[in-house]
C-alpha cells in the first residue's frame, strides 16, 4: 500500500503521479515501463518516490487500484432490479459507460487491461486480486440474474459461462486498445453492439428465438 506520507498529498499532486503512472504503464505494460520516465512525467525525485511507495510494484498495484474502482463505480448497475425487458439494454449501456470513459482516457483503459500480461504470482497481489475478484463477482451476479429471468441458458456451467465471458471481453478490450487511434465518439456504438452480440450468442438459451 502507499505510504501514509502519499495519502496526505494534495488531492492534485496525487492526481498528478497517478496519472503519469497509469500513461507510462498503459503505453509499456509494468515489466516494460520506466520509473525514471513516471517520476520525471510526475515532477517529483526519486527519492520523494520512495518517499511514498515501496517500490515500483507498489506504485503499479495503487494505480491499478484506483484507476479500476474508479470504472467500476462509474459503471455499477443495480442487477436485482433487471428484468427480461431491460437486461440486454443494461448490458449495452454498461458497456457504452465504459467506452466512453475509456475513449475520454485511452491509457486509463491501457492501464486497467495491462494487468492480463501479469504473471499469475504478480496478480495475486492482494489488492490486485481484491479488483478481479469485484469485477467478476459482478459478471457473475449479471450471468445469475439473466439465468433467474430465463434470458441466459443454464445448460452450461456458471463457472464456464463467467470465464467465456471474461475471455472475450478481454481478447475485444485488448484489440480495442489498438484501435483507438482510429476510433471516435460516433462509432464507439460499433463495439457496444458488437459485446452485446457476443454476449447473446454465449448466453441465450438455445431454445429461445432471439429478437429481430
Amino acid at each position: 500500500m502507499p505510504r501514509p506520507r502519499f495519502e496526505k498529498l494534495p488531492r492534485q499532486k496525487k492526481m498528478r503521479i497517478l496519472e503519469a503512472a497509469a500513461r507510462e504503464f498503459a503505453a509499456h505494460g509494468f515489466e516494460g515501463a520506466s520509473l525514471n520516465q513516471i517520476l520525471e512525467q510526475a515532477r517529483i525525485s526519486k527519492g520523494a518516490a520512495y518517499y511514498y511507495f515501496d517500490d515500483k510494484v507498489d506504485l503499479y498495484t495503487t494505480v491499478v487500484q484506483h484507476y479500476g474502482e474508479e470504472l467500476l463505480a462509474k459503471t455499477g448497475v443495480a442487477v436485482e432490479q433487471l428484468t427480461a425487458e431491460t437486461y440486454w439494454d443494461t448490458i449495452a449501456d454498461l458497456y457504452r459507460q465504459q467506452f466512453q470513459n475509456h475513449y475520454e482516457k485511452p491509457w486509463l483503459f491501457g492501464v486497467v487491461k495491462s494487468t492480463r500480461g501479469l504473471s499469475q504470482e504478480a496478480r495475486a497481489h492482494d489488492r490486485l486480486a481484491q479488483l478481479f475478484r469485484q469485477v467478476q463477482r459482478t459478471v457473475a451476479e449479471l450471468i445469475s440474474r439473466g439465468q433467474a429471468l430465463g434470458v441466459v441458458r443454464t445448460d452450461l456451467p456458471a463457472d464456464l459461462l463467467l470465464a467465456l465471458i471474461v475471455a472475450v471481453d478481454d481478447v475485444h478490450d485488448q484489440w480495442l486498445l489498438q484501435q483507438w487511434h482510429d476510433t471516435d465518439t460516433v462509432v464507439l456504438e460499433a463495439p457496444v453492439q458488437r459485446m452485446v452480440d457476443v454476449w447473446r450468442r454465449l448466453l441465450e438459451p438455445a431454445n429461445e428465438p432471439k429478437e429481430q
